[in-house]
């Protein structure tokens, strides 16, 4: 089963002050606590270097949030095949849970979050190229090796393409949903939600065109069963 969707793409245009109306550093971190990745990947806290100074060459930020209607992969849903939809977020979630059920819809969930995540992450790395004095902010942890060698106390052997998530630097993303989008971030159980979204940044010294970053950003689609 193969199918080609397109990604809705919206941005909201910030002051760093602004957009610090949503950091909540030690609530999120306390989310980020629960999580399996927490101390063991190298774009997951705790990190060794102040979140705050992070940011402070910048002084914009263009919230970027993608958005997939699922409709189409719902009137689809019992053609696909789990095996085939296998993604590296999949394979982190399910590597300490060798017993662990995963139903199709998570996993269909996993692998778009998994694709537009890689993509986004490309995106932004080569629009820092193109715009000086900036950094992006890509969705999720990074999942370029199977195994984070943060484990093994080794160095990330990755750093050039190394960031970090809104999340991941203290940000509350449910509030950047809601405060500049007015989408609420819920979760279901046993279907998929009437859209995927995912939520990056791209962090500036001077005020960028929106239009100039949507260009840039031109061509994310997902395609659903490719193998990765």
């Amino acid at each position: 089963m193969k199918m080609k969707l397109t990604v809705k793409v919206r941005l909201k245009q910030l002051t760093k002050e602004t957009l610090f109306e949503a950091y909540k550093r030690e609530e999120v971190l306390g989310y980020c606590k629960r999580c399996g990745n927490y101390g063991k990947n190298y774009s997951c806290p705790e990190f060794e270097f102040d979140t705050i100074r992070y940011l402070e060459p910048f002084n914009y930020a263009t919230i970027i949030m993608t958005e997939i209607d699922t409709k189409s992969i719902k009137a689809q849903i019992n053609k696909f095949d789990i095996d085939d939809l296998r993604s590296d977020v999949y394979n982190n979630y399910v590597k300490n849970k060798p017993d662990k059920i995963v139903d199709i819809n998570n996993v269909i969930s996993m692998y778009a979050f998994n694709n537009i995540k890689n993509q986004m992450t490309d995106k932004l790395i080569q629009i820092e190229k193109d715009i000086d004095n900036s950094v992006g902010l890509p969705p999720g942890s990074c999942t370029r090796c199977s195994t984070c060698l943060k484990q093994q106390g080794k160095s990330c052997i990755y750093p050039e393409t190394l960031r970090y998530s809104l999340e991941a630097l203290g940000f509350m993303v449910s509030d950047i949903y809601k405060k500049w989008f007015d989408l609420e971030l819920g979760w279901t159980k046993g279907e998929l939600p009437v859209a995927f979204n995912s939520c990056s940044a791209l962090m500036t010294k001077e005020k960028i065109s929106e239009d100039v970053i949507l260009d840039k950003l031109n061509g994310i689609v997902l395609n659903i069963n490719d193998k990765e």
